[in-house]
Order: C-alpha cells, then sequence, then structure tokens
C-alpha cells in the first residue's frame, strides 16, 4: 500500500513523505488466532517532511482484537524502515461464523502542524468454528479452493469408477467443477444435499446389471453397488440443476463411495468449506 503524506502550511504544501506498507498475513486453519507481518518501508521525503512521527492503529472490528508488537508497537518517526506485527484474536463459537477485514491507520503529527492521518481496507477474512473434527480456523472465503490443489490430482482420481464419473462430466460442455472453468463447485446446505440424493440417486433408483461393472461378493458389503453422482449431491450444482452430459451417476463399488465422502468430509473441514463456498476438483485434463 503506497501512502503520501502532505506538509501543509496556510493551505499550502511545503513537504512530503512517501512510503509504502508491506502486509504478509498468515491465516490459521487450525485456530482462531493468526499473525500478520507489516513492514513500513523507508520514506522519500522533500521539503519541510522531517520529524514527522507516526503511530500505527489497526482494527478488526466486533468480536476480533489486534495487538501490535515489535516496531510498530510505539510511535516512530518516518525516515527508515520500521517493522512490526499484528496479532489477531476472533471470538467464534459454532453457528456464528465472523467475516472481517483489518482497518489500518497511521496518524501523524509534527511539532506546529495540524495532525493527520491515512487509512485503509485489507482483504476479508472469516473465521468459523463448524467441523468438530478439525475446529476452530480462518480462510479468506472468496478465494476458490481446489481439493486436491492447483499441481496435485485429486485423491479420488485413484478410484475407477468414480474417477471416470467425474472425468467424464467435467470433460462435457460447461466442465463443471474443473479448476479455472466458469462454472465450480458450490458446497449446498444439509437440506439441499439431501434433496439433491434424492432426485438422482434415491431409493427409486436401481441398478440394472449391465450397470455392473465389477465383481459383486455377496460376503462383503463393500462391494455392494452404490449410486455416485457428479457434480456431487453435496454442492447446489448437483440432483437435477443439470442436465447430462453435465451430469452423470454411476453404481460404483460402496467401499469407492465411502472413501469419497470421506475425502469431501476432510476437505471441507480442513479448508473450512462453508455452504455457499465455492471450490474445485483437480482432475486430469
Amino acid at each position: 500500500m503506497p501512502i503520501t503524506v502532505s506538509v501543509k502550511k496556510n493551505g499550502r504544501t511545503v513537504g512530503t513523505a512517501k512510503f509504502t506498507v508491506w502486509h504478509e498475513v498468515h491465516l490459521n486453519l487450525k485456530s482462531f488466532k493468526w499473525s500478520e507481518k507489516i513492514t513500513v518501508g523507508k520514506a522519500s521525503k522533500t521539503g519541510n517532511a522531517s520529524g514527522i512521527i507516526t503511530t500505527f492503529h489497526p482494527s478488526c472490528g466486533s468480536g476480533c482484537q489486534v495487538h501490535v508488537g515489535g516496531g510498530l508497537a510505539s510511535p516512530f518517526t518516518l525516515g527508515s524502515a520500521s517493522t512490526g506485527a499484528a496479532n489477531h484474536t476472533f471470538t467464534v463459537s459454532r453457528g456464528h461464523p465472523r467475516s472481517a477485514p483489518t482497518r489500518y491507520e497511521f496518524d501523524f503529527k509534527k511539532a506546529g502542524y495540524t495532525s493527520g492521518e491515512a487509512a485503509y481496507v485489507g482483504s476479508t477474512y472469516r473465521c468459523d468454528d463448524e467441523d468438530r473434527q478439525y475446529g476452530a480456523g480462518c480462510v479468506y472465503s472468496t478465494r476458490i479452493s481446489v481439493e486436491k490443489d492447483w499441481t496435485k490430482l485429486s485423491d479420488m482420481a485413484n478410484m475407477p469408477g468414480i474417477g471416470d464419473n467425474i472425468r467424464k462430466v467435467q470433460g462435457a460442455g460447461l466442465h463443471i467443477g474443473y479448476p479455472g472453468s466458469s462454472v465450480p463447485l458450490t458446497r449446498a446446505a444439509k437440506a439441499q444435499a439431501d434433496q439433491n440424493r434424492s432426485e438422482v440417486c434415491g431409493p427409486s433408483v436401481q441398478p440394472k446389471p449391465s450397470d455392473i461393472w465389477w465383481t459383486v461378493d455377496p460376503s462383503d458389503d463393500g462391494t455392494k453397488p452404490s449410486c455416485d453422482e457428479y457434480p456431487f449431491a453435496e454442492t447446489t450444482q448437483g440432483g437435477n440443476t443439470y442436465n447430462p452430459p453435465n451430469r452423470s451417476i454411476k453404481w460404483v463399488p460402496l467401499q469407492e463411495d465411502r472413501r469419497q465422502g470421506g475425502i469431501i468430509r476432510t476437505f471441507f473441514g480442513r479448508y473450512h468449506i462453508l455452504p455457499g463456498d465455492k471450490f474445485y476438483v483437480q482432475w486430469p485434463p
């Protein structure tokens, strides 16, 4: 963030001080506390701009506290670079996620002159405590997450039936859920997810002998046929939202479906994907 301070006398600018502020933010996926490194760069001064005393005041709204440490914890004179930290603590409870940006304010004083300030707002982050296994954590909710990530294939790629189903739909016209496509997946609320399942994989949907492409062992419940759908039922793109080929079901071994469910739940919990959040699934092109 570039900042310019104008020093004025009788309405006329008699000096300027220009500097840049760098922010390095590390949100914490496993805690509602996180740190931010802040560096105020060396000031470039002209005219009567010496002796400007600067005080740093960050704030982050209701339910959030921020403590300043390091070289920015006390007033400093604009000149050489100063580095400090802003340590944030959010108060969240299950069912009540909080979103907020941090407001950064710099107050300027110079003997014999009227005081001034410069302020700006950072990116909005969100903290929640919705997942019982992974607990509280904070993310930039506007960032579209990718399961697995942009460079590694999803763990679901190793499951033959489910993998074939996802590949077929992601290769179709809308490329739903493929990283970078115009139709990312969006996590649905539980009520909609249940409705999606009943629409395309409900009790009335039963496999035909030709749908079973593996050997079913009656003594092994893990090979029992299970209806798999893509887009996932857990997304607002699931159910009958789209017509084939932009949606598909496939009968897969029950053990594949169970493993897929665990992968999706882990992804949602670890990366704090809440209903309404968008995400992609990394797959071979």
